[in-house]
């Protein structure tokens, strides 16, 4: 015996319960969206940090005129660069993070949108059944 889809799917049932899941997995969105954020600006503080870890070597560096001095900038300098190149990629990384939750967060939104429409469209009165017939004749070229 066929069971009809719509006994097995209660979001095909009720519109509502479908209407609070969408709002639920837009705010989901805005929460992961928020936390991309932090992620990249965490990201940005970092990068930061390692140009200036860079910077205020190279000054100290400059400064000295100790080659004991000079050649321990250069062995840190790898190190510097190594760490700057991890924060410009995790910079990099984060940015792709937030974007991919904007999209996200976009999706969520139209979908939203969707299931409000699908709602207030079945909520509007429908015209009796004899005027829908009477419209479609007028709109028939004649």
């Amino acid at each position: 015996m066929p069971r009809d889809p719509q006994a097995l799917d209660p979001l095909a049932c009720d519109p509502l319960l479908r209407l609070r899941l969408r709002r639920a997995a837009v705010e989901d969105a805005r929460r992961a969206v928020a936390a991309c954020l932090a992620g990249e600006a965490a990201a940005e503080q970092s990068l930061a940090a390692a140009e200036a870890a860079i910077e205020r070597e190279t000054q100290a560096a400059t400064r000295s005129a100790s080659d004991a001095e000079v050649e321990r900038f250069a062995a840190w300098l790898k190190l510097g660069r190594k760490t700057l190149a991890a924060a410009e990629a995790g910079r990099t990384a984060a940015a792709a993070g937030t974007a991919q939750a904007r999209a996200a967060l976009t999706l969520a939104r139209a979908a939203l949108h969707e299931t409000e429409t699908l709602i207030a469209q079945r909520q509007a009165p429908q015209p009796p059944e004899s005027d829908r017939r009477t419209q479609a004749g007028h709109d028939e070229p004649g």
